[in-house]
């Protein structure tokens, strides 16, 4: 009798689909980037120096080894810290499969680093790249080094979060806690037209100081930002079922055409990309 043999399926963990960012930087001491907002992912890890991070709510320190993971469209910005000159290795890309993840900010152990570093100096040998940083195109001929290239960056992730030991410094100061309550209240109100007058007062801080809090760790309007985290959520939405105009309902715009506007102004693209 002939048996018939069943496969164990083995699904992974996490697949990249593309890249769109491969480079390294050292900034002065006085280094200071404003933020941005992108639907894919990036991952930045301090070679040395210190940097200060703003991720969505949270403001940190990262030190040599340690390392951030930016999910799509959430608000980052980077400045130097400690009068240090920040080294960093950046690498942005796009997966259809991640895991699901708690905590997105680890420490790697020096293997891994010694495998960022070689993933840095072979990148020029794989890829054609444009203004030192964005990856254009595989060079003919290294389509399997291209592939083995993704696979080390994807196992270098899995055995980061996995192994997850990272002490982040959490930037601990009276604004820095002050732009994390902003930033919450925003998040537990995102079905609302919250004006700055209101999140001042849910926040009891005067809108001044909302304004000039913002400014510091945001480094964008208070409203532009809201927009922004109304729109990720926007997206979750469109992907679980909802309709353009469901969505714009629940996230409190006052009409569709508006809603479509402010989220090609944010993503680049109109909602009905994201319909399933």
């Amino acid at each position: 009798m002939k048996k018939t043999m069943k496969g164990c399926v083995v699904d992974k963990c996490i697949r990249l689909t593309s890249v769109f960012t491969i480079f390294e930087a050292i900034y002065q001491e006085d280094y200071y980037f404003g933020g941005e907002t992108h639907d894919f992912w990036e991952f930045v890890c301090v070679l040395d120096g210190v940097l200060g991070v703003t991720a969505g709510e949270d403001v940190f320190l990262l030190e040599r080894g340690q390392a951030v993971l930016h999910k799509p469209m959430e608000f980052h910005r980077l400045w130097a810290e400690r009068k240090t000159r920040p080294h960093i290795a950046v690498i942005s890309f796009a997966a259809d499969v991640m895991p699901d993840m708690k905590e997105r900010r680890f420490a790697l152990k020096e293997e891994e680093l010694d495998t960022l570093s070689k993933l840095m100096q072979a990148r020029d040998d794989i890829f054609e790249v444009e203004q030192g940083l964005l990856i254009h195109k595989i060079k003919a001929g290294a389509e399997i080094e291209a592939h083995r290239y993704v696979a080390q960056f994807e196992m270098l992730l899995l055995k980061a979060l996995q192994e997850n030991t990272s002490t982040v410094l959490p930037y601990v100061s009276s604004g820095a806690e002050n732009y994390r309550k902003i930033v919450q209240v925003l998040e537990e109100h995102l079905e609302e037209r919250l004006t700055l007058g209101k999140v001042a007062e849910l926040c009891q801080m005067s809108e001044a100081a909302v304004k000039k809090t913002f400014s510091r760790y945001a480094g964008i309007g208070l409203m532009t930002y809201f927009n922004q985290i109304k729109i990720r959520r926007a997206i979750r939405l469109l992907e679980e079922g909802k309709s353009v105009s469901q969505t714009a309902q629940m996230l409190g715009f006052a009409d569709q055409n508006y809603f479509s506007t402010v989220f090609k102004r944010v993503t680049g693209s109109a909602p009905t990309k994201y319909l399933k």
